[in-house]
């Protein structure tokens, strides 16, 4: 099959979430359906699916479930067991720079060698010297993952994390983006279109709860005061308002987080159009994807 003929497929997105799992259907740039499945209680644990053929015969039994047909499939991972960091290199010939950043990801966080699988992309040059974001991912959440998807039938082609897609259907390359669902939030502050720090944190508390409020405001601050305590030059950061995603994010109090963080908060506009008003927030992650592929 040559690659006009994949351009051309449906282009699939899937997002496992700790309740739920969410898809939408469409073109690159253009998404034409979306949906959602539960999925039973106690089936992701630390990231990892921890019954991929349960999971995936659950998806492929969905009502309105896309199958049967020819896909591109692509999907992203919570930020749990994510490790990132960003290497300045001395420029290279091609060959000879991917020697030198493999070389350099083993002397800098060695247990990613035996633990994750890595992925690095470069991210600007400067003066000679080449800045490279790297990305691992423990190996049994992303086995896990794509497990599942073969299990309903997939074939996925691309991975991504679930906070960067978010991050990317909101658009602007400097932000501070709180990815919030029901029992865990994702945390990110991005500085020109790279993630500076990545969280993820399970929330303890019901949401309708004061304290489930608390808990949001409080780690935002805490995410917040950490960058600016390791990042003490850029005070740019300090006028960014933080913008809310995901299937909880107008539970969030703008209010509390506000008088948490002294910072703007806002509940996103989307870039890409998806029917169901609030709603559309749960599939932030899922429109990023799209946008990726239509990059």
């Amino acid at each position: 099959m040559n690659l006009r003929s994949i351009l051309l497929q449906p282009l699939l997105t899937v997002v496992f979430h700790g309740r739920e799992v969410r898809w939408t259907l469409g073109r690159a740039g253009r998404i034409a359906a979306h949906g959602r499945a539960p999925l039973p209680p106690g089936m992701i644990d630390d990231g990892v699916i921890v019954d991929a053929l349960a999971v995936g015969l659950c998806l492929r039994d969905t009502p309105d479930f896309p199958r049967g047909r020819r896909l591109q499939v692509i999907s992203a991972l919570p930020a749990q067991r994510a490790v990132l960091r960003q290497l300045e290199l001395p420029s290279l010939p091609k060959r000879q720079f991917v020697e030198l950043v493999q070389r350099e990801v083993r002397r800098e966080v060695p247990m990613l060698a035996d633990n994750a699988h890595v992925t690095w992309t470069p991210v600007g040059e400067r003066d000679g010297r080449t800045a490279v974001f790297v990305v691992g991912i423990g190996r049994d959440v992303l086995d896990s993952h794509i497990a599942t998807l073969r299990a309903a039938g997939l074939r996925p082609q691309a991975i991504d994390l679930r906070l960067v897609a978010a991050a990317r259907a909101v658009g602007g390359r400097d932000a501070i983006i709180a990815n919030v669902e029901r029992d865990e939030i994702e945390l990110g502050i991005f500085r020109d279109g790279v993630p500076a720090i990545l969280r993820f944190v399970p929330l303890s508390m019901a949401d309708g709860d004061e304290r489930w409020q608390s808990q949001v405001a409080e780690e935002l601050a805490r995410t917040i005061k950490f960058y600016r305590d390791s990042h003490r030059e850029d005070d740019a950061v300090d006028r960014m308002p933080i913008t809310l995603v995901g299937g909880a994010a107008t539970l969030a109090s703008e209010a509390d987080l506000i008088g948490a963080t002294g910072h703007d908060a806002r509940v996103a506009r989307l870039r890409l159009a998806l029917d169901g008003g609030a709603d559309a927030l749960a599939f932030a992650a899922n429109a990023g994807l799209v946008l990726k592929e239509a990059a």
